[in-house]
């Protein structure tokens, strides 16, 4: 039985109302005995559309008895007719939502994420606390129809994986002068960069959440999975991370600690750089009144040197044994180079800079509107990836431990505009927390150019578990045209599958001189929506819309540059722009060559880190 919804009501009063009208009147023959065979004669000299008003109004014997009657038995009818099930088609009925039903999902918004536009001009705008996924190979336009548009439309804070830096040269000044937000760029490459130190979120002097900060952090540097080998080293390399840890904690935080590195003229920094060196020790000369002065070299000197002076704590001590204690030096070179690997590439000059102290403090972007862009370039991306999963993973982290409900001050949403996705590699916070991140007022928009990439093993991607369990929690899946047979055919399978009435013709030509026969008949077959070599061919100016428990929409992507509402946007930051009525491919090229529409960033030193 169907459930009776507010159309279903609709149709049943008209229908019963028409009908009721239209028969009432002829019913009002046979009630008042007109059986003879003139009947059909009389009813077509008297009766006509106006007959039953008439009948009402002049109050004609047994009008509402008639009424009655037929009003009865239409009411039974049509109840009957709506509560039927409607019969399903053998092979499925996909469609493509139409208009009124893209109302009704609610994408018709002054407000939200865009997601493309319709024939008619009108932006299509989601708004929702869920997630976005886009799946488009390179060059096919998701910059210009999705990136851009969603910075210029986006009001609250963001973090964006600005691959080519091309979204901060487009939108950072109109985030910061229009949306009045704080813009960053961290850019570790280039000495033009707001800088960014992971242990910043390690607070050494809280004896509450310290050795929880540093063991998630070593697990993002030194994770426990592999084979026998790699997981015993990196839990080694991990226990001595945490041990250097307190060790700078011994010499940097205490009196004794801090006296000492003034007499012998030493610095030691809580940083990733910092650590690395540390993990060296010292080189000292130690005055001695009988004989040679003493040389300390090396951590296992220092550290032995620093405990006859009473400046490593028990803490310290316990931490470092695990590493102190190992008798075989092939082993303890073992596990110094794996401490090593992932930090080697904090000794890159810019790298040290960019990664000595913070500029932003990643646990303000729901307390305040903020935009940070991560303008890695593509030729750095695969060193990269250790330092952008890092910024990712403490990013959700260090904004997961609080809800919105219990911290007034938690007042904004955070959109995490992901493009090249996959070049981060496997994230596991994500994988875990996808289901729960939204609660955080944290919004992912995750751009990817196959659904392949997201299938690939880990470390490069999440398996094909793990893309389902992603893609089964993004509220809107869009995808432009594939470009590979295989692609096309994952999402011809998403869009599903129709129904259509095939005829099959037969013919019998029969012998000489006598006349042929034909037959036809017609049987229910099954077609894709969308079959892969369609979708191959389909429009570079299209998007397909996904959206959980809807009909797929076909739209057009919503490029920003022939869009007179985002050519408005950048009308009030680029005085340029404001003097070309239709801007052309090589207006907007000027525009970004004069500089009007990105922030000046600052060029940090070695005198400038603190």
């Amino acid at each position: 039985m169907k459930n009776i919804n507010k159309g279903s009501l609709l149709f049943f009063v008209f229908s019963v109302i028409f009908f009721t009208y239209l028969t009432s009147g002829l019913l009002i023959f046979f009630l008042n005995g007109y059986f003879n065979l003139n009947l059909f004669k009389l009813i077509n000299n008297n009766y006509d559309l106006l007959f039953t008003y008439k009948a009402i109004i002049n109050n004609y014997p047994r009008i509402w008895e008639a009424i009655f009657y037929s009003a009865s038995f239409y009411s039974v009818v049509f109840f009957i007719l709506i509560l039927l099930p409607n019969k399903k088609s053998l092979h499925g009925e996909a469609r493509f939502a139409n208009r009124n039903e893209i109302k009704k999902m609610g994408l018709f918004q002054d407000k939200g994420l865009v997601v493309g536009k319709l024939e008619s001009g009108e932006l299509l705008k989601w708004k929702s606390s869920e997630f976005l996924a886009l799946g488009a190979p390179t060059r096919s336009g998701k910059g210009v129809g999705i990136v851009i548009p969603n910075l210029m439309e986006w009001e609250e804070s963001c973090v964006v994986l600005d691959i080519k830096q091309e979204c901060f040269d487009f939108s950072s000044k109109y985030r910061r002068d229009i949306l009045g937000q704080e813009v960053y760029l961290f850019n570790p490459f280039d000495f033009r960069t707001h800088r960014y130190n992971p242990l910043t979120y390690i607070d050494l002097e809280n004896e509450t959440t310290r050795d929880n900060d540093l063991l998630d952090f070593v697990n993002l540097l030194y994770p426990a999975d592999g084979d026998s080998t790699t997981v015993f080293f990196n839990q080694l390399a991990q226990n001595l991370f945490i041990g250097l840890a307190y060790l700078y904690k011994d010499l940097a935080l205490t009196k004794n600690g801090r006296e000492f590195l003034e007499e012998h003229n030493l610095n030691v920094e809580w940083s990733m750089c910092g650590l690395l060196n540390l993990s060296a020790g010292f080189d000292l000369s130690i005055p001695s009144e009988e004989e040679e002065d003493t040389k300390i070299t090396g951590l296992d000197d220092t550290f032995e040197y620093l405990e006859h002076l009473e400046i490593i704590s028990k803490p310290t001590k316990e931490k470092l044994n695990s590493y102190f204690t190992i008798d075989s030096q092939n082993t303890k070179s073992g596990v110094m180079s794996s401490f090593n690997a992932p930090l080697m590439i904090y000794r890159n000059q810019p790298i040290t800079t960019a990664t000595a102290t913070s500029d932003f403090d990643l646990r303000d972007l729901r307390k305040k509107r903020m935009t940070i862009f991560i303008g890695i370039t593509p030729d750095k991306l695969a060193i990269a990836r250790p330092i952008l999963n890092i910024f990712f993973s403490q990013l959700l982290s260090v904004n997961t431990k609080e809800l919105p409900q219990k911290n007034p001050d938690l007042k904004y949403t955070c959109l995490l505009l992901l493009d090249e996705f996959t070049s981060i590699g496997n994230m596991p916070i994500l994988k875990k927390g996808v289901s729960y991140i939204a609660s955080f007022h944290l919004r992912i928009l995750m751009i990817f150019q196959a659904i392949s990439q997201l299938e690939a093993r880990t470390p490069d991607g999440y398996d094909k578990e793990g893309a389902n369990t992603l893609l089964q929690n993004m509220g809107v899946k869009i995808y432009y045209t594939p470009n590979e047979f295989e692609e096309a055919e994952k999402i011809s399978k998403r869009l599903g599958d129709t129904t259509f009435k095939a005829i099959s013709k037969s013919y019998n030509h029969g012998k000489f001189l006598e006349a042929g026969s034909s037959s036809h008949s017609v049987s229910e077959q099954k077609r894709a929506l969308m079959l892969p070599q369609e979708l191959m061919e389909l429009s570079q100016s299209k998007a397909l819309l996904m959206m959980n428990y809807q009909k797929p929409i076909l739209c057009n992507k919503a490029f920003y540059y022939n869009d007179e509402y985002f050519i408005n946007k950048f009308r009030q930051v680029s005085p340029f722009m404001k003097s070309i009525k239709n801007p052309n491919h090589k207006d907007w090229e000027k525009m970004l060559q004069l500089n009007e529409t990105n922030i000046e960033i600052p060029i940090q030193t070695l005198n400038n880190n603190s």
